[in-house]
C-alpha cells in the first residue's frame, strides 16, 4: 500500500491515471510549474461516456485552470483542517494534486485516481468493526473534528461537516481499506448545535413524507454515542454482496464553480443556472426542474440555510442522468439565529430571507426556472400545510424519546407560525 512511508512517492509520481468504474478513461497530469492538466484518452473518448463532468466533457481538449480546479476540488473535504492533517501525513502540500494521490482510491462517485500501471484494486480490502470501535470513532471526531479518515483509509468526501465513511456488508459495519468502497457516511453533527444529527435525520424524513426523492438515513445508537448514518446513492449492492460504484457529481462540479462559491450570495450559481442545466443533461429535464425547484421551496419553507449547489448532484446511472436524492437537509429553525442563519442559500424569486416571501416571489420563482406560475404558488401551499405534519411525525415518531419530543418542542414555536403565515398570504394573494 502507498503510504506516508513510501519514499519520494509525490516527486516519482507527476501524472495519475483517472479510472472511471474501475477502467483508465483518462490522465491527470502535474508540470514542473505546478500546473494540472487532464485528458481523456483517445478510446475513451470516442465512446458513450460519461465524462467526468459536464464541466469535462468528452473530447480531445486538454484541460486546466478553473474548470478542472473545480472538480478536483469537489472531491475534497472543504474543512481545510483535514486537508492539512492530510498533507502532514503524507509529506506532501494541500493541493488536489497531491492529496488525490494518496486519499482518491474512493472518491464521491465512480472515479479513482492511481499512480500509471498501479492497479486500481491495490489493497482493497474490509475489517470487520464493532459498535465499541464506531463509538470510540465518533467520540474521536468529536474531539477532533480533523480526524475523518483512518491513516490505512484511502477515501475522500467533500464539505464541511465531520464525517467518515464505512461499508455494511451482511448487515454488519467494514472499515473500507484501499479502494474498498464504502456504503455509508456517518455524521456525528455539528458540534455547537445540540442534537443537530438527529435534527438532519428528521429533516430527511419529512422530506421524503412530503414526496421528495432524499438519501436513505437512519439513527445509530452504539457504544453511548449517537449519530447519522447516511447510504450513499452513488453505491449499490448486490444480492450476492457486491458493492457497485455509480457516477456522482455536484453542480458546482458540474458547472464547472470552486466549492468556495458553492452559494449564491457568494457569486455562485443561480436557480436558473442550475434548471438551465438540468434541462441540458438531465434524461428527464422537466421532471428534474421540477424536483430541483420542490427542493428549494422545502429549504425555504423549512428554513434549511444550506442547501447550496454542492448539496445538489448528477447522477449518473447506465444512460441515465438524473437529479440525484437530496442529501444534507438540516432545518435550522431548532436553534436561534446564531447558530443558525435565517436565511436560504438561493433566493426564492429574489427573497433569501426565511418568512419574507410573497405570492409574487413563489411566481417570480417560478419564472426563474420556467414551470408554471399557477402550479407552483399551489406547491408552496401543499408543502407549507404538510410540513409541521410531517416534522412532528419524523421526530416524535421515526425518532421517539424525550429527545424527539424536544426537539419538536423547539421546531414547533418558529416552523407552525411560518407555515400558517405562508397560507394566510396563498389565501389574500390567490
Amino acid at each position: 500500500m502507498l503510504n506516508a512511508s513510501s519514499p519520494n512517492f509525490s516527486a516519482m509520481t507527476e501524472s495519475l491515471t483517472v479510472h472511471l468504474f474501475g477502467e483508465p478513461v483518462g490522465r491527470l497530469s502535474r508540470n514542473t510549474r505546478g500546473d494540472v492538466s487532464f485528458a481523456y484518452d483517445e478510446a475513451y473518448a470516442a465512446g458513450p461516456g460519461p465524462a467526468l463532468s459536464p464541466a469535462l466533457p468528452l473530447g480531445d481538449e486538454t484541460f486546466t485552470g478553473t474548470r478542472l480546479r473545480a472538480y478536483l476540488e469537489g472531491l475534497l473535504p472543504d474543512d481545510q483542517s483535514v486537508r492539512q492533517r492530510w498533507a502532514r501525513q503524507f509529506g506532501v502540500v494541500d493541493e488536489p494534486f497531491d492529496l488525490l494521490t494518496y486519499m482518491g482510491l474512493d472518491c464521491v462517485g465512480a472515479v479513482q485516481f492511481a499512480a500509471p500501471g498501479e492497479p486500481i484494486d491495490r489493497s482493497a480490502e474490509y475489517v470487520p468493526i464493532t459498535d465499541a470501535e464506531i463509538g470510540e470513532r465518533i467520540r474521536g471526531l468529536r474531539a477532533d473534528g480533523s480526524t475523518w479518515a483512518l491513516p490505512d483509509e484511502q477515501w475522500s468526501l467533500p464539505g464541511a461537516q465531520e464525517k467518515f465513511a464505512v461499508a455494511r456488508r451482511d448487515n454488519h459495519w467494514y472499515e473500507a481499506l484501499g479502494a474498498a468502497p464504502t456504503t455509508h457516511i456517518i455524521k456525528p453533527g455539528i458540534a455547537k448545535m445540540r442534537h443537530q444529527a438527529e435534527v438532519e435525520f428528521a429533516t430527511m424524513r419529512a422530506a421524503q413524507r412530503l414526496g421528495l426523492t432524499t438519501a436513505a438515513v437512519e439513527m445509530l445508537d452504539v457504544d453511548g454515542e449517537t449519530a447519522l448514518a447516511v447510504r450513499r446513492f452513488d453505491r449499490s449492492t448486490s444480492t450476492a454482496g457486491l458493492i457497485t460504484r455509480w457516477h456522482q457529481v455536484d453542480l458546482c462540479q458540474a458547472l464547472g464553480v470552486p466549492p468556495s462559491r458553492k452559494y449564491e450570495a457568494s457569486g455562485g450559481p443561480t436557480t436558473r443556472q442550475l434548471a438551465d442545466l438540468l434541462r441540458r443533461v438531465s434524461s428527464t429535464p422537466e421532471a428534474d426542474v421540477r424536483r430541483l425547484s420542490d427542493a428549494m421551496l422545502f429549504n425555504y419553507l423549512s428554513g434549511c440555510p444550506d442547501g447550496h449547489a454542492k448539496n445538489f448532484s448528477l447522477l449518473f446511472a447506465g444512460r441515465q442522468t438524473r437529479l440525484a436524492p437530496l442529501y444534507d437537509l438540516a432545518t435550522g429553525l431548532a436553534y436561534g439565529s446564531r447558530d443558525a442563519p435565517r436565511q436560504a442559500a438561493f433566493s426564492l424569486g429574489g427573497v433569501r430571507n426565511f418568512g419574507e416571501s410573497y405570492p409574487k416571489h413563489w411566481r417570480a420563482h417560478a419564472r426563474d426556472v420556467q414551470l408554471d406560475e399557477g402550479e407552483r404558488v399551489e406547491r408552496v401551499r401543499e408543502l407549507a400545510a404538510a410540513l409541521p405534519d410531517a416534522f412532528q411525525i419524523a421526530l416524535t415518531d421515526d425518532l421517539g424519546g424525550s429527545v424527539g419530543l424536544n426537539l419538536w418542542e423547539r421546531l414547533a414555536k418558529n416552523l407552525v407560525p411560518a407555515c400558517h403565515r405562508i397560507h394566510q398570504r396563498w389565501q389574500s394573494h390567490r
